[in-house]
């Protein structure tokens, strides 16, 4: 690089030096902000177009897996002249029995404004009858009925432990509980196809389509 002597260059010549590299190293960084830019957009673009594909093949797939399975299933009960039974779970094997598919379908169900009344019933029992005890124990109990920072309970937990309450025989708590299950309605159902292959010792493998499992 030739080197300029600055001694020569008047107030002016070097004003103008400095002014022009100034906006050659500005050019520069507006050039790599451009192209970072334009690598983004073009990177956004590329990555939505992929998973709109594949959104599209999977939803695709699940359809074609459930409406196959379910013409065997009917056959299954045709080839012995009898009508399908309703399940909302069935399986279809291959001969070999190292592949499986899993139709499953499962309710959607929700809980009515007045649900919050009876676990904050149920919040107020557990607290009176097992804090004092052993306050370990009950916060870790309460800890994992809580589903969020304003510390409610999750009533899918609370329907989940119905049955164990029961067992304890304690009247009231089974009130509260029995209250609980009837502000929950079913609000849709979703159907599931899962595959799975066995192992080379012998045991099922679930070909996971999640992102998680991968």
């Amino acid at each position: 690089m030739k080197s300029i002597n600055l001694d020569h260059l008047t107030e002016e010549q070097l004003a103008a030096a400095l002014d022009q590299k100034r906006k050659s190293k500005e050019s520069k960084k507006a050039e790599a902000r451009r192209l970072y830019r334009k690598a983004k957009e073009t990177f956004c673009e590329d990555t939505a177009e992929k998973f709109d594909n594949l959104h599209k093949l999977l939803k695709a797939l699940k359809e074609a897996t459930c409406s196959s399975a379910q013409e065997l299933y009917n056959q299954m009960y045709a080839l012995d002249n009898k009508e399908p039974k309703p399940t909302k779970s069935f399986t279809v094997k291959n001969q070999d029995d190292t592949i499986k598919i899993v139709i499953d379908r499962q309710e959607r169900f929700e809980f009515t404004d007045e649900a919050v009344v009876h676990i904050n019933a149920i919040r107020d029992i557990f607290k009176a009858k097992f804090s004092e005890r052993n306050k370990g124990m009950y916060s870790i109990l309460d800890g994992l009925l809580v589903k969020n920072s304003k510390m409610e309970y999750d009533p899918k937990l609370l329907a989940k432990a119905r049955r164990q309450v029961r067992d304890l025989g304690d009247t009231e708590l089974i009130n509260e509980f029995d209250k609980l299950d009837e502000c929950q309605h079913v609000t849709g159902s979703a159907l599931y196809s899962r595959l799975y292959r066995r192992s080379k010792d012998g045991k099922w493998q679930d070909i996971s389509l999640q992102f998680s499992a991968l």
